[in-house]
């Protein structure tokens, strides 16, 4: 996030934390329209997505690729979901950027903060592609020295999914924050949480096991004292029972005399 902020390269901020803090596929962000953004209620309304549809030449070699916007993978993609501060605040700053573009930049053809336009629609209005965002994301990676950490936009996604899981939430709710038909996908597939996240849960379970263990071991020394006493009891005279039970009474009284002087002091 660090680098983004120091970047002022359009709309590669607001775009991962879509990604990041809200878990969307990159075609459902690129497919977003302002009028799924509620700011009063922090909800976004997912409902498409974009694709690409490739055309082919006599012999099926793919000659090109066409961008289009269609209904998103599954029943379960469509969601409407709530969103954080930050997401919040970072949708209403770029809000304003592209209202401030729209009167001063003169490549600026389309109306950008309209209802029905795209969040991150070019400066005609037209939908952005994989290429096109790709290449922006590529640069920015290679100004700040961030290749090595192989970053991509469905790695985000991923990070989104991640932090949910190591902050122990239901599967079954991030499964709906993530639009999936089928929560195997989220758990198999969405929580590669790192090592010591897995570390710090085995850490617990030990600790957990050792209190089990160390409360039946406390049941068991107790249960062996109390069979000793029968065992020891069993083996007295009535003399010498009689005189253990005199003896348990002093110690009692003594003992209450002791509690009642220090109340009073």
């Amino acid at each position: 996030m660090g680098e983004l902020n120091k970047d002022e390269a359009n709309f590669l901020k607001p775009m991962c934390v879509l990604l990041l803090f809200a878990g969307l596929r990159i075609g459902e962000v690129w497919a977003l329209q302002w009028k799924n953004v509620n700011f009063k209620n922090k909800t976004l309304k997912i409902e498409r997505g974009i694709t690409q549809i490739p055309k082919f030449d006599s012999e099926g070699n793919v000659l090109s690729r066409v961008t289009v916007v269609v209904d998103t993978k599954t029943t379960c993609s469509v969601r409407e979901i709530p969103i954080t501060d930050i997401v919040v605040d970072t949708l209403q700053t770029w809000k304003e950027k592209q209202t401030n573009r729209e009167k001063t930049n003169k490549n600026v053809t389309a109306e950008l903060t309209a209802p029905s336009s795209y969040v991150f629609s070019n400066d005609d209005g037209s939908v952005r592609t994989y290429s096109g965002c790709g290449m922006v994301f590529d640069r920015f990676k290679r100004r700040h020295n961030l290749n090595k950490y192989n970053i991509h936009f469905h790695g985000l996604r991923h990070t989104f999914s991640n932090m949910l899981f190591e902050m122990n939430e239901n599967p079954k709710v991030i499964q709906q924050l993530l639009g999936h038909r089928d929560v195997k996908t989220t758990i198999t597939v969405y929580n590669s949480v790192d090592s010591e996240y897995i570390r710090n849960t085995t850490e617990k379970l030990n600790e957990k096991i050792k209190e089990v263990q160390m409360y039946l071991n406390d049941q068991k020394r107790k249960e062996d004292i109390e069979s000793r006493k029968e065992d020891l009891i069993s083996r007295m005279t009535d003399e010498e029972y009689d005189d253990l039970l005199m003896q348990l009474l002093e110690e009692r009284k003594e003992r209450k005399r002791k509690k009642e002087e220090d109340m009073e002091m």
